[in-house]
């Protein structure tokens, strides 16, 4: 039974998270709309609404990783859970754009400690030797989320109510605080070693240094993921192709549900560099087939290549992230590579988004191509060339840690 992965607080787990992003992408879209409605904002100041949540997330992500494993990971998860609901009814009260972006900022921080603690407790649940398969399920909360809180934001806006969203919000968020005070969680006891470790502030009290290299890797690759968010409504859209967009993603969507925990099953069983040597290449082969597309057709299997891809950077980039990480530890290198991920997300649009008004959309596609294979030797020279994440290596590892743990 020390290898079970279906258990009761691994589902409650993979449904938080689900629940999280389900919010978070519901208001992304919902917030530039309403603060153009309401207060007549220009796009570029509409755009804070969405860019300030990350801000106050990623800022967060970083505090929560420092302390989360000493001060407890379900009383982050509870207080990321309470705020989270407690900001939903802050937004009636928002009577000015500036308002509004405090209250989007604020409900930034408490996605930031929320799924920060989340993403640590899954981590620190699921058996070492499983963690490839068992986070690559619990990723599947943020594949449906994409598609379902869009969907959940554009129809509640429809009818002209904008306020429909926030009373779902509200209710999910409640449905959220009531599931994390349900789970129960493995917590990490500090020695007085540690404790005095903690109060120090170094660079490496907030990102751990065993987490970097596959974080910048990784990064890379959130800078193409962008790119996509970004821009490829409108490049379909120059090209006359109007449901090239929404075909992307639907393919992404059901690919990155179907894959993610094959590919971390793989990964559990053959080692990190068979997993990312081949992801990094097709992430190259994503973004130059985004540059050519000059049909549906293309653009779907664009979405198949992300799907094989970005869906898995991101959750088997998790788990080599805290592969090897001492107990203490694991919650400071989840919120490392979260943070490299997100702010590859977040610098992508400025990055690339120049070389469309000069040379066209599918330039910015060919400069994220160029990226993505970027990453092939700076893998090599940070990781591969260790043999750190070879199967040989990481099977010696997770025998130490199950030893450790029972």
């Amino acid at each position: 039974m020390k290898d079970a992965l279906w258990t009761r607080d691994f589902i409650l787990a993979i449904i938080i998270n689900f629940l999280l992003y389900v919010i978070m992408y519901q208001l992304m879209l919902w917030s530039t709309q309403f603060a153009m409605h309401t207060w007549n904002a220009a796009v570029s100041e509409a755009g804070l609404a969405s860019g300030i949540f990350i801000i106050g997330a990623l800022l967060f992500r970083i505090l929560t990783g420092h302390v989360i494993d000493a001060l407890g990971r379900k009383s982050f998860l509870l207080a990321g859970a309470v705020i989270y609901l407690a900001s939903v009814p802050l937004y009636f009260f928002a009577s000015s754009l500036t308002a509004f972006l405090v209250v989007r900022c604020l409900h930034g921080a408490a996605y930031g400690i929320a799924a920060t603690a989340a993403s640590t407790i899954v981590g620190a649940i699921v058996p070492p030797r499983r963690r490839g398969e068992g986070i690559g399920y619990y990723a599947l909360g943020n594949t449906l989320a994409s598609a379902a809180g869009p969907f959940l934001g554009m129809t509640l806006c429809s009818g002209g109510n904008y306020y429909l969203n926030l009373y779902a919000c509200l209710i999910l968020s409640l449905i959220t605080f009531i599931l994390a005070a349900m789970i129960r969680v493995p917590e990490h006891h500090c020695t007085a070693e540690e404790w005095k470790e903690l109060k120090s502030v170094r660079w490496d009290s907030f990102f751990s240094p065993s987490a970097l290299p596959i974080s910048m890797v990784s990064l890379l690759c959130g800078i193409g993921y962008a790119t996509v968010l970004s821009f490829i409504g409108a490049y379909a859209q120059t090209m006359n192709l109007l449901v090239a967009g929404s075909l992307f993603f639907c393919t992404y969507a059901v690919t990155s549900f179907f894959s993610r925990p094959i590919i971390g099953r793989f990964l559990d069983h053959h080692g990190g560099d068979a997993v990312m040597y081949p992801t990094l290449v097709v992430m190259a082969l994503c973004m130059a087939t985004v540059g050519l597309a000059d049909s549906n057709w293309l653009f779907a299997l664009g979405g198949i290549l992300l799907g094989l891809s970005y869906s898995t950077v991101t959750s088997s980039g998790q788990a080599l992230a805290i592969h090897g990480v001492p107990p203490d530890h694991i919650g400071l290198a989840t919120s490392t590579f979260f943070v490299f991920v997100d702010f590859g997300v977040g610098i992508g649009p400025f990055l690339l988004g120049g070389l469309a008004p000069l040379y066209g959309f599918s330039s910015v596609y060919f400069g994220a191509a160029v990226i993505a294979l970027l990453g092939i030797p700076l893998y090599y020279a940070l990781i591969g060339r260790t043999g750190r994440f070879s199967y040989k290596q990481m099977e010696l590892v997770r025998s130490r840690e199950e030893e450790n743990k029972y």
